[in-house]
């Protein structure tokens, strides 16, 4: 059984969100990271004050970041047995995230796509700064979602 991810976005900024896309790249991120069955994400698009909070409460440090997940899920599971199970919640600062994106000369919405797959890798239990492996696992499965995502578009 492959991943079905219900994907929830909510943009809390005046920026543009890219809601389809990533609702997709979240969906292609957790069935290559190996999730089987249903399962809900929450995607917050926020401001720089909103993730430099969170980051504060949940990390202790008072910088702002690009993406936070939240990971809901037990242990190292990445079946989810229960129908419609939250999987967790990713957070992304656009204003950051653009500003990277021109940084980095690349769109926003490449950027915005890639983010949104990192948070949903955390989501599956993998974790880039665990482990060198886990590391390109990350890169891996981000850069085949976009590569798949400008496919589709």
């Amino acid at each position: 059984m492959k991943a079905y991810a219900d994907v929830a976005v909510r943009n809390m900024t005046t920026k543009r969100a890219h809601e389809r896309a990533v609702k997709e790249a979240v969906r292609l991120a957790l069935e290559h990271a190996g999730v089987r069955g249903k399962g809900e994400v929450s995607v917050v698009m926020v401001g720089e004050r909103a993730i430099r909070a969170l980051e504060r409460e949940w990390k202790g440090e008072d910088k702002v970041t690009d993406v936070l997940s939240f990971r809901f899920a037990e242990g190292g599971r990445t079946d989810i047995p229960r129908e419609a199970e939250h999987l967790g919640e990713i957070v992304i600062c656009l204003p950051y995230a653009y500003a990277q994106a021109r940084e980095l000369g690349v769109r926003g919405k490449e950027h915005i796509v890639t983010l949104a797959a990192h948070g949903a890798i955390h989501l599956s239990g993998i974790d880039h700064e665990r482990s060198a492996k886990e590391a390109r696992k990350t890169d891996e499965i981000q850069k085949k979602v976009v590569k798949l995502l400008k496919r589709k578009t």
